[in-house]
């Protein structure tokens, strides 16, 4: 189905009798409002894609405020959504930002970039220091800067830091381009939804679609 399939399916239905795929619709189409019979249905990911859009022009919040809400985006992707076209991903209970990076964003399954953006995320949202040392040994250890100038979303430093402060070098840096990594949160929801309209998006959620309704959507009445 293409998205004025959607529409039309959607638009005689009341909240209860949407499917999970057209609930899915709604919050993948970033449209700003979805018509159904009895009310328009508003989903968070364009809210969230326009504050990354406004903070990331101003010089006060490009930083960590457009970086925070990409890691949300993927967060949003990875918990409810696959794919039919390739192997589910093998851990089950991994986290949803690492499941978001496999299938829409062609990252291999927990593999060295997938570790390291998922340790950018922890350093980030933990602490705001950009800094992430290892709890266990098969954990990465990172100083990261952010480099806009960068061709690349990371550049790994020719040395890795052990994870001892007192050993932490320049040398040791692992560089970030957040620019690229905004664009590739905002590109994996057009793949996502390019797949469901391709029939090739598995759409879960535990508890069915109130559970996906009042995680991701909300209701206005006409």
């Amino acid at each position: 189905m293409q998205a004025i399939d959607y529409i039309q399916s959607i638009k005689n239905k009341r909240l209860e009798e949407l499917s999970l795929d057209e609930l899915a619709y709604v919050h993948l189409n970033c449209s700003e409002f979805n018509v159904i019979k009895d009310a328009y249905l508003d989903s968070s990911l364009p809210l969230v894609i326009n504050e990354i859009r406004h903070a990331k022009l101003q010089r006060y919040s490009q930083n960590f405020l457009p970086v925070t809400a990409a890691f949300t985006v993927l967060d949003q992707l990875g918990f409810c959504y696959s794919r039919k076209d390739i192997p589910a991903y093998s851990h089950t209970n991994a986290s949803s930002i690492k499941k978001s990076l496999y299938y829409f964003c062609d990252f291999q399954e927990n593999d060295r970039d997938t570790n390291t953006i998922y340790a950018l995320r922890n350093s980030f949202l933990h602490t705001a220091s950009i800094l992430s040392k290892a709890e266990q040994n098969n954990q990465p250890n990172h100083r990261f800067v952010f480099d806009r100038s960068s061709q690349n979303l990371i550049k790994y430093p020719p040395v890795a830091w052990d994870g001892d402060f007192y050993n932490l070098q320049n040398e040791m840096t692992t560089f970030i381009n957040p620019e690229i990594f905004v664009e590739m949160a905002e590109k994996a929801v057009r793949e996502a939804c390019n797949h469901l309209y391709n029939d090739n998006l598995i759409v879960t959620c535990e508890s069915g679609e109130a559970e996906f309704f009042y995680r991701f959507l909300k209701s206005r009445p006409k």
